[in-house]
């Protein structure tokens, strides 16, 4: 079924976005966007690197269409989501440990 994997993608921004506005982690500012910038830029190269060797392939079942060598579409929202994740776990903790990490 394509598309499956952009919608739980985009469920999983979502739930993000209702963490980031219950507990004003701030997710949505210049420094996380760079932080996500950065990240696309270094794991896109990864990607590219091992789609063109062949290190690994993706089941057309479920994602929409693919990008020249073998990359889905949804991979950049894909590593938006995991570094956006990451910036909200951290701050979180920092949260529960009275630490400020904004």
């Amino acid at each position: 079924m394509p598309g499956l994997y952009l919608a739980a993608i985009v469920g999983a921004f979502a739930g993000v976005a209702l963490l980031d506005r219950r507990f004003r982690l701030g997710l949505w500012s210049r420094a996380t966007l760079a932080a996500i910038v950065v990240v696309e830029i270094a794991f896109l190269a990864f990607d590219l690197l091992g789609a063109a060797r062949g290190w690994f392939s993706t089941d057309t079942d479920w994602v929409i269409a693919y990008w020249p060598p073998g990359i889905p579409p949804e991979e950049p929202l894909l590593l938006a989501f995991i570094t956006t994740w990451a910036i909200a776990l951290y701050r979180l903790a920092g949260r529960w440990t009275g630490e400020d990490r904004t």
